[in-house]
């Protein structure tokens, strides 16, 4: 839904990636404009079931406030519970937030969970989610989902190359990396073309998309710096850019 940054655009939306299966809404960070997004794809406070963070950066969770606003205090109650996943250290994280807040985030209406990983694979409503600790900050968690028709998307939230992110990415139909800056401004802690098609190239996904964009990586073409690491297909991710899995027989 969101393909930018931390820097404001009219044009890209903070990070933020909906994940449809048998009914059900997850949505992976939830950066500035998510909210505004999914209404955009027909999925309103009511519909999400649940919510995943790579990490705690407000350019991927900031949205968290206003969308627990929006349960609490808009005309129609949600009903629906409500399970936020993330790393160790996202409840006190959390916690902080409600002391900011007050009673305005609690839900009245829906129960909400909190449930933190390390790393490891649990099953979530017919998804089977796989957590792994990347290179950014503390708290980061890539995540992979895949489904009993063995569709598999690989979420790298931000990172820099990193084995777990080669490991959550491997043979995935879809691997979404973080791609920042150019190689030449390439920022620890963050993924720029080569060390990203690194990844691709060593996973075997079958199509790497890029996205997490600052404005110099708008200003250059990273396919051939791809290309020359990675034979697979390619998407530089525009908001809204959709892709549909369907590896049933």
């Amino acid at each position: 839904m969101g393909s930018g940054t931390a820097y404001p655009s009219l044009d890209r939306n903070s990070a933020g990636v909906l994940i449809q299966s048998a009914g059900k809404n997850f949505v992976v960070d939830f950066g500035y404009g998510t909210v505004r997004q999914l209404l955009r794809l027909g999925v309103t406070y009511h519909d999400v079931d649940r919510i995943f963070f790579t990490h705690n950066h407000p350019d991927h969770m900031c949205d968290l406030i206003y969308f627990l606003f929006s349960t609490r205090y808009a005309p129609e109650a949600r009903q629906r519970p409500l399970s936020i996943v993330a790393g160790n250290g996202f409840r006190g994280f959390f916690d902080g937030l409600l002391k900011a807040f007050g009673t305005w985030l609690v839900p009245t209406s829906y129960a909400l969970d909190i449930l933190e990983l390390d790393e490891g694979t649990q099953e979530f409503d017919g998804l089977s989610v796989t957590a792994r600790r990347v290179n950014h900050i503390e708290v980061s968690r890539g995540f992979r989902f895949e489904d009993e028709a063995g569709n598999s998307i690989a979420i790298s939230g931000d990172t820099d190359y990193c084995q777990a992110m080669v490991d959550l990415g491997r043979e995935a139909d879809v691997l979404v990396l973080e791609c920042s800056t150019p190689d030449e401004s390439h920022v620890p802690g963050h993924l720029s073309p080569t060390p990203a098609a690194r990844i691709a190239r060593e996973s075997n996904c079958k199509t790497l998309c890029l996205t997490h964009f600052y404005p110099p990586m708008l200003e250059m073409d990273p396919r051939p710096v791809i290309s020359a690491q990675f034979s697979g297909d390619l998407v530089l991710a525009k908001d809204l850019t959709e892709f549909f899995l369907d590896n049933r027989e």
